[in-house]
């Protein structure tokens, strides 16, 4: 008897381990990932500007992400985003200014906004690791990306004003993505290195409007390259672009120019919940008419409170003032200061309420500054 015992309770202790090694086994990988976000602008221009008055714009997206490890190819992933955009167009219709006072303002519009296919070639643990993308893809979620500053409203604080200028339709930014490839590589120090080609045209050639799936360069390439170099916890980015096909001068259209620039962003912690930026970009005065953008800002961590100011600064170039002062449009540069916080209210709904003062909105020297208040509603969920 005690024999049989010793042996049970042998048994038992070897069992016990491989009882809680199947408890703790890990879930089997999903194979789709769910989610939507519903982001609302509603904002007053109080004074100055093109006129007083406001209005609700709002940005919702619908996406679905597909993991390859469910089908036994790990590294692999999809992306597909539905979007939906309601509201005025603030800038238009009361702000007057050139940048836009929301980052999510835009004539109201369904469609198609991202599909994409993403493999890694190689393991993120490798001294190299490489990964390549391909498809409808938003240009400012691989490139530009202003961490800090994606806390504000203002269009400037996403992309860059003298980038998000470029281009027939924009640089395949909100509200159009555009048909694109690009390679990512990263060292096991994490200097990263990306490589782009998107379609000069970003949507339908035929209405800007509807997206269109092409080759990257069918009508012309949008080429751009970025180097980040991590500083401390924060980082360094530096990026050149440029455009394959010629464009219209800003001060004679009927002779082209090659749209090209370089920026600089600057950002990470400053001080224990505290965190700022700076951004500097260049453009070609000949074919843009900003040839000249300076950003910057900083956010202060209070809780579950994010409060944040911020500068957004551009400068017409040299043919582009020539142009709009035999117009009456003199004024050299448009400059918004933003004031906003930000506080979760629930796990899917953010309150932010929002100041903006825009001086010289439009480069109008006979506008008057623009005071605009008001709120951003976020919603989000996922599964």
């Amino acid at each position: 008897m005690r024999r049989w015992s010793c042996q049970a309770a042998a048994s038992l202790a070897l069992a016990a381990p491989l009882a809680v090694q199947a408890q703790e086994a890990p879930p089997p990988p999903r194979l789709l990932g769910l989610g939507a976000s519903y982001v609302a602008d509603a904002l007053h221009v109080a004074d100055g500007g093109v006129a007083r008055g406001g209005g609700l714009a709002a940005r919702a997206d619908a996406w679905v992400d597909l993991n390859g490890a469910a089908l036994g190819v790990s590294r692999l992933t999809a992306h597909v985003d539905m979007i939906a955009v309601h509201g005025p167009v603030f800038s238009d219709s009361w702000a007057g200014d050139a940048q836009g006072i929301s980052s999510i303002q835009a004539p109201s519009r369904h469609h198609l906004y991202e599909a994409w296919v993403r493999w890694q070639a190689s393991d993120n643990a490798a001294p190299l690791a490489i990964a390549t993308k391909i498809g409808l893809i938003d240009v400012n979620t691989e490139f530009d990306v202003q961490s800090v500053g994606a806390l504000f409203v203002h269009a400037s604080h996403g992309t860059g004003a003298e980038l998000a200028q470029s281009g027939p339709n924009g640089p395949g930014i909100f509200p159009m993505a555009a048909s694109g490839a690009l390679v990512t590589a990263s060292t096991a120090g994490k200097l990263t290195v990306r490589l782009g080609a998107f379609d000069a045209q970003a949507g339908s050639v035929n209405n800007d409007r509807l997206p269109a799936f092409r080759l990257p360069g069918t009508t012309g390439a949008l080429l751009i390259g970025e180097v980040e170099v991590p500083l401390g916890q924060g980082e360094l980015q530096l990026g050149v672009w440029r455009y394959t096909r010629a464009m219209p001068r800003v001060d004679d259209d009927t002779r082209n120019a090659r749209s090209h620039g370089a920026y600089a962003l600057l950002e990470g912690p400053l001080a224990p919940h505290w965190h700022g930026w700076v951004r500097l970009g260049l453009a070609d005065a000949r074919s843009n008419p900003i040839s000249c953008y300076l950003g910057t800002g900083l956010v202060r961590e209070a809780g579950a409170w994010q409060l944040g100011v911020a500068m957004a600064h551009a400068r017409l170039g040299g043919r582009a003032r020539a142009t709009l002062r035999a117009d009456g449009l003199a004024s050299a540069h448009e400059t918004a200061f933003e004031l906003t916080a930000a506080r979760p209210v629930t796990g899917w709904l953010t309150l932010q309420p929002e100041l903006q003062y825009v001086i010289h909105p439009g480069w109008d020297p006979a506008l008057r500054s623009a005071l605009v208040w008001g709120m951003r509603f976020k919603l989000t969920w996922s599964r």
